[in-house]
């Protein structure tokens, strides 16, 4: 667990209740940090499903961050209002926006797939992102991971829940619709 910030101490995670089972409860002061090199190239996927309590601008859910100068950031809400992935390296800026803005009080699922600089990000399972030239950021081990919080921002309040990270996978849209269709991913 962290404080408000991903390299920091201290903060107090729960469980409620979630889409599959209990999910991590955030409480808007804390967020959990994971494992590093979670993701070490151009191909990877991160899917999660969101419930958020309160959504304020530029707080993330999933965070990767190589230097505070090479990051990418899930955000649920930005200035411009809209639910995207941000992302800075270097000196470069990378804003893969869409049109929605996920619900408070409602869950959602959100998934990013990244292949070589082509980036897709889906809300509820349709595609509301499609481009290309996504900075590659994670180039070494070191990169750091978190969720509900970033080095900056107001933390994540509310629930989260089934976060699958996939390092040098970009699943296939098959596979973003058996997620979000099938939350637990076990058959019948």
């Amino acid at each position: 667990m962290t404080g408000n910030r991903l390299n920091n101490t201290g903060g107090n995670i729960t469980f409620a209740e979630g889409k599959v089972g209990q999910a991590a409860q955030f409480d808007g002061e804390s967020g959990l940090k994971l494992a590093d090199g979670l993701i070490t190239g151009d191909t990877y996927s991160v899917s999660m499903w969101l419930k958020p309590e309160q959504i304020t601008e530029f707080t993330t859910s999933f965070f990767g961050a190589e230097t505070s100068n090479n990051w990418i950031s899930i955000v649920p809400k930005t200035g411009w209002g809209n639910t995207m992935v941000w992302s800075h390296n270097g000196d470069q800026w990378y804003d893969a926006v869409t049109d929605t803005t996920i619900p408070e009080g409602q869950w959602s699922h959100l998934t990013l797939t990244v292949q070589g600089g082509h980036a897709v990000f889906y809300i509820n399972g349709v595609a509301k992102y499609t481009g290309d030239n996504f900075p590659n950021v994670f180039t070494s081990l070191d990169a750091e991971f978190g969720l509900g919080v970033n080095y900056w921002d107001t933390p994540f309040k509310g629930l989260m829940d089934e976060v699958r990270v996939y390092d040098g996978v970009a699943i296939p849209a098959t596979e973003v619709q058996s997620l979000y269709q099938n939350p637990s991913g076990l058959t019948e």
